[in-house]
C-alpha cells in the first residue's frame, strides 16, 4: 500500500455530507483539499446578489447548470442531484457572501440550505460526498 493512501487527507476529517457555516475554514484551503482528493470545487460568489432570484442565478452560473435551469429551488435540487453523473470523488461547494435581509431573509436562506441538505442525502445514497459551506 502506498504512503499516500495511508496518509489521511484533510478533507476526510469533514463529514462526507455536510452543510455548514464556513467559519474558520479558508476558501483557498478548501479548494486545495478538494483538488488533493479529486473532488470538484465550486465557489458561488453571491456578494452582488440582492434577493433569492439573484442568489439562485449566481449558483446556477457557478455550477454551469444547463440552459433549462429555471433558477428556482426545485430546479436547483434537480440540477444538484445530476452532479454525481459528472464523475469525481465528490463536491466541495462554497456559497460565499449570501445576502442578508431584506432581499434574502432567514427563511429564504433556510429553504436554500435545505435544498443542499436534501441533495447531500441523495449524494450519500450514491456514495458521493457533498460538502457545502456558506457565509
Amino acid at each position: 500500500m502506498s504512503s499516500s493512501s495511508q496518509t489521511p487527507r484533510p478533507i476526510d476529517a469533514l463529514p462526507a455530507q455536510t452543510v455548514r457555516r464556513l467559519g474558520a475554514y479558508d476558501v483557498d484551503e478548501l479548494r486545495r483539499w478538494a483538488a488533493q482528493a479529486g473532488h470538484h470545487f465550486v465557489l458561488a460568489e453571491c456578494s452582488d446578489c440582492v434577493d433569492k432570484a439573484s442568489v439562485l442565478k449566481a449558483i446556477g452560473h457557478a455550477f454551469a447548470f444547463p440552459d433549462w435551469y429555471g433558477a428556482n429551488l426545485d430546479a436547483l435540487f434537480d440540477c444538484l442531484t445530476d452532479l454525481p453523473e459528472r464523475g469525481g470523488a465528490g463536491w466541495v461547494v462554497v456559497l460565499a457572501r449570501l445576502p442578508a435581509e431584506p432581499g434574502f431573509g432567514a427563511g429564504e436562506q433556510i429553504a436554500l440550505l435545505d435544498v443542499f441538505r436534501d441533495a447531500a442525502d441523495d449524494f450519500a445514497q450514491r456514495g458521493v460526498g457533498l460538502r457545502v459551506f456558506f457565509c
